[in-house]
């Protein structure tokens, strides 16, 4: 997909971003209805989500279809820029959060980052009315299009970071609710 021109991939991942958004409503729905006992409602959910499903299929069997006769034209082979003297991304970035007594260190830096949230109370953080890249921190409904949302105890929250911006961020919430915390990096290997 990455070869059609930038405006119509840019419509194509608006369009899984909906179906993914919408397969997901469909199964808070059916969690729903269960937990009311609404059996024929599960069914119809589970009609709607397999739907979607089947459609996102299709679509994606069709870029493929169309990548391949693509591929059959001759092209120029991609050139390969390695980083010099040792410059080029984090390659284990991790971050450690000491919050009170407690130190909170997940595999990545968005996970550490959503259980800090999550440790400082996301209905008090909610109300500091945050922004990442322009987007709200915390929401209770997906922002529509937007990939980098992470799903935690009923919110959306924007992990469109990078590492220097989200310890900075944990620093001003905890200063801001006044929660003594120190947010350290770890692992700075190059790659």
């Amino acid at each position: 997909m990455n070869r059609l021109p930038e405006t119509v991939n840019h419509q194509f991942n608006q369009l899984f971003a909906a179906i993914g958004q919408a397969g997901d409503d469909l199964k808070l729905a059916i969690a729903e209805a269960g937990l009311v006992g609404d059996f024929n409602e599960i069914m119809n959910k589970m009609y709607d989500c397999k739907r979607l499903q089947i459609l996102e299929m299709e679509v994606k069997a069709c870029l493929k279809r169309l990548d391949e006769n693509r591929t059959n034209k001759p092209q120029a082979e991609p050139i390969s820029v390695r980083p010099r003297n040792g410059i080029g991304k984090n390659k284990r970035a991790k971050l450690r959060v000491k919050l009170g007594g407690k130190v909170i260190e997940q595999r990545t830096v968005s996970a550490t980052f959503v259980q800090t949230l999550s440790e400082l109370g996301l209905e008090r953080v909610a109300k500091l009315n945050k922004k990442l890249s322009r987007i709200p921190l915390l929401a209770k409904t997906p922002t529509n299009g937007y990939h980098t949302q992470k799903y935690h105890q009923g919110w959306y929250v924007t992990t469109h970071f990078n590492t220097p911006t989200a310890m900075k961020m944990l620093q001003d919430i905890g200063r801001e609710l006044q929660i003594p915390i120190t947010v350290e990096k770890l692992g700075s290997e190059r790659t």
